[in-house]
């Protein structure tokens, strides 16, 4: 009994008598923090809340990093010095950037958040040098930075929170400081994992009585060095902290490259600073600041079911637009105003915003003109049917009409001496729903058993490697019409009817009980989906642009073959199915999975099955099997070796991050694996042609290195499984590579 009340007095003593609490440990701190999130992160504790920020963007230099002299400059001869000119770059250059800075940009938004829908409308914007803003630049959302998430994204890369669920596998918590006396916390932390990762490193400041954030701080080092602060202001009515400023500061890091902006488009004279123990790139920074203002929390906001995650005004890039003045936020500073003066000079001299739009349609595989988008894949091909194909064509484009577009193409080939054409029209019905309906004619060439989705990206490439093996095509004249519409911004749908005759290029007859076949009409019902649920996009006055793309990225397709109905020859039903999944790793590295599957019900032609794209032959001499890979191609699969009514494929590839052998050697590794599986119904109905059922599974693997030389690679793919040939070379596919790499 003694005991007992000789250990109370001491707990008594020591936490009354003394007045010393007993203080947390910094693991104990960060646990509170990850178990207080409810009633602390904006996003779990409230229900709606609306907000305005101002974000300002600067480029430029530490001039004071810089020697502003005029110094001479001797060479040396036979043991003598001799005067040979002044050397003032330095000091022209420190002149010059006193005055203004190598780039800045401004942006007024308003945010708004309903039960975990988020909407950003940006009110004004202004890009120094550009009349109309970079759509795609204003809505990349770099300042939308939280660590009370499970990952927390910096400048596009993502990491695993210091406050996630299991941060202490991640990071080790300490304390830099510690002062009893404050209101708040300051708790250390850094990544433990091993050194070839990246994590991050800082310091949280939490409230003692709420465990909320207060302050944060980021440093990573890398190949570009980053700092990020971020405050929160206290609201005493709703008793909670928010967001108040964010500040981003990088500039060079272990990189030798240097920090320029717009796709290179914009940068710096690397003529300038001629001290040998400091570059421009070591000068250089870039700082964003965000201010948020004008917060209201829990008052009725109202955001449309179907509306995009950001949406800018068509006004916004008025630089006189009043809500600069009504907010008091248009830049003032002097250095400011000589930048934007100096920059929209340089900009329009040098025509940037005509060579970046020309950037951003030739990633279509377009060519931007003034009237015309001339669609570059129909200039020049190759293909066995053909030979060499010439040809010309493309789609108007805005400055002609925003309310129609006229599309059309003319094609020869050398070989086969037939002259191919297209030509079609498009309406605008709605603008907010990007619903358009439109029609064409087209008379042209296709490879026999290829799966084409209504809703297939555009693969640009100027010549079409896999096409110098493939032997069966069908020309078809065919007549379509199609409404497009866009069911939300994630989901976009696309209806068409098309009818018209096929003629197989190769030996082959359609047989059946009542019919025999080697031309045929077709009257197809397609309806398609295109959905990539966890996607953002941005709505512009030039139309929708992907802001984040995020996976699955899903397509569906339903067709119905209606026979007797414009003498269309076969009644069949037809359903494809694409799913590509991408799991992005540390640094540039990633992974992904991509899973066909298609099926087929009823009488159909060989030109409506599937080959499950084969990209092999087995041709003598060995040496002459070595050709271009496809995009997604099954690399050992002969040319017509399957034909499949039935059919699922499933790929699996490995991204690592570049080789940084040298300064203009960076290739790149991949490792592939790939599965099919199919079976084929009335196997005697197609004559002519010889294939085999793919019904044991067919499987391949193999390593790609892109990148060797000026976008040239090579790959090397193995074949075994159930289709295995008995002499192993036959079993090697052995493939040259080509990447663009634009950036």
């Amino acid at each position: 009994m003694q005991k007992i009340v000789v250990i109370l007095l001491l707990l008594f003593c020591s936490v009354f008598v003394f007045g010393q609490e007993v203080e947390l440990s910094p693991n104990q701190i960060i646990q509170k923090v990850i178990d207080n999130k409810k009633e602390n992160y904006i996003k779990q504790k409230l229900k709606t809340y609306k907000y305005n920020s101002y974000n300002k963007l600067i480029f430029s230099v530490d001039n004071s990093l810089i020697e502003g002299n005029i110094d001479s400059v001797f060479v040396e001869e036979n043991n003598k010095k001799y005067f040979k000119k002044l050397d003032s770059t330095n000091y022209f250059f420190k002149k010059e950037i006193a005055d203004q800075h190598f780039y800045i940009s401004e942006k007024i938004a308003e945010h708004k958040f309903d039960n975990g829908k988020e909407k950003e409308n940006i009110l004004a914007a202004k890009m120094a040098g550009f009349q109309e803003p970079i759509y795609e630049f204003l809505a990349l959302g770099i300042t939308n930075i939280s660590f009370y998430e499970e990952d927390v994204v910096i400048l596009g890369t993502k990491y695993v929170s210091p406050l996630a669920k299991k941060t202490f596998k991640d990071y080790r918590f300490y304390f830099d400081e510690f002062n009893s006396e404050k209101s708040h916390y300051v708790v250390s932390f850094k990544s433990i994992k091993r050194k070839k990762s990246i994590g991050l490193k800082g310091e949280l400041h939490i409230d003692k009585k709420t465990f909320a954030i207060l302050k944060s701080k980021v440093k990573i080092i890398g190949k570009v060095i980053v700092f990020v602060e971020q405050d929160y202001e206290y609201l005493k009515n709703e008793t909670i902290w928010f967001p108040k400023k964010t500040t981003i500061f990088l500039r060079k890091g272990s990189s030798k490259r240097s920090i320029k902006a717009f796709r290179k488009l914009i940068g710096y004279n690397t003529n300038y600073v001629s001290d040998k123990n400091i570059s421009p790139e070591d000068v250089s920074y870039i700082l964003i600041n965000t201010d948020n203002f004008n917060v209201e929390i829990n008052k009725p906001v109202h955001i449309a079911r179907n509306s995009c995650a950001v949406e800018i005004n068509a006004a916004a890039a008025d630089r006189n637009t009043k809500i600069w003045d009504a907010f008091n936020l248009d830049s003032k500073d002097q250095k400011d105003i000589n930048t934007y003066t100096f920059l929209d000079s340089i900009v329009q001299d040098k025509k940037i915003e005509r060579k970046l739009n020309i950037l951003r349609k030739f990633t279509e595989g377009k060519f931007a003109t003034k009237l015309l988008d001339i669609d570059l894949s129909n200039v020049v091909n190759f293909n066995n049917h053909e030979g060499f194909r010439l040809g010309f064509g493309g789609t108007t484009n805005d400055n002609l009409s925003k309310k129609f577009r006229l599309n059309a193409y003319v094609a020869r080939g050398n070989k086969d001496k037939v002259l191919k054409f297209h030509y079609g029209a498009n309406v605008l019905l709605n603008k907010s729903t990007n619903t358009w309906f439109g029609g064409s004619f087209t008379n042209d060439i296709f490879e026999a058993a290829k799966s084409k989705l209504l809703f297939e990206e555009p693969n640009f490439a100027i010549i079409n490697p896999r096409n110098l093996n493939i032997s069966q095509f069908y020309s078809y004249k065919v007549t379509e019409a199609h409404l497009h519409h866009n069911i939300s911004p994630r989901l976009s749908g696309k209806l068409q009817f098309d009818a018209g005759t096929y003629e197989n290029e190769f030996e082959y007859t359609f047989i059946s009980r009542d019919r025999l076949l080697n031309d045929y009409n077709l009257s197809k019902l397609t309806l398609a989906f295109y959905w990539t649920p966890f996607s953002k996009y941005l709505k512009s006055p030039k139309g929708k642009f992907t802001v984040k793309k995020a996976y699955p990225i899903i397509k569906a397709e339903f067709t119905k073959s209606f026979d007797n109905i414009l003498d269309s020859d076969f009644d069949f039903q037809k359903v494809d199915l694409n799913i590509e999944y991408q799991i992005k790793t540390i640094k540039s590295g990633s992974t992904e999975f991509l899973l066909k599957a298609g099926y087929v019900n009823g009488e159909a032609p060989l030109s409506h099955l599937y080959n499950v794209t084969p990209n092999h032959s087995l041709i003598d001499p060995w040496r002459a099997r070595i050709n271009f890979s496809g995009t997604n191609a099954f690399e050992t699969m002969l040319f017509n070796e399957f034909i499949s009514d039935k059919f699922v494929s499933f790929q699996a590839r490995q991204n690592f991050e570049k080789f940084r052998i040298g300064k203009n050697f960076k290739p790149k590794l991949s490792v592939i694996t790939r599965f099919a599986i199919g079976d084929i119904e009335n196997r005697a109905n197609h004559q002519g042609v010889d294939f085999i059922s793919m019904n044991k599974g067919f499987i391949e693997s193999g390593v790609v290195v892109n990148q060797l030389f000026y976008g040239l690679g090579v790959s090397s793919f193995y074949r075994y499984g159930a289709y295995h040939f008995n002499k192993f070379e036959d079993n090697i596919a052995l493939k040259i590579t080509y990447v663009i790499d634009l950036f």
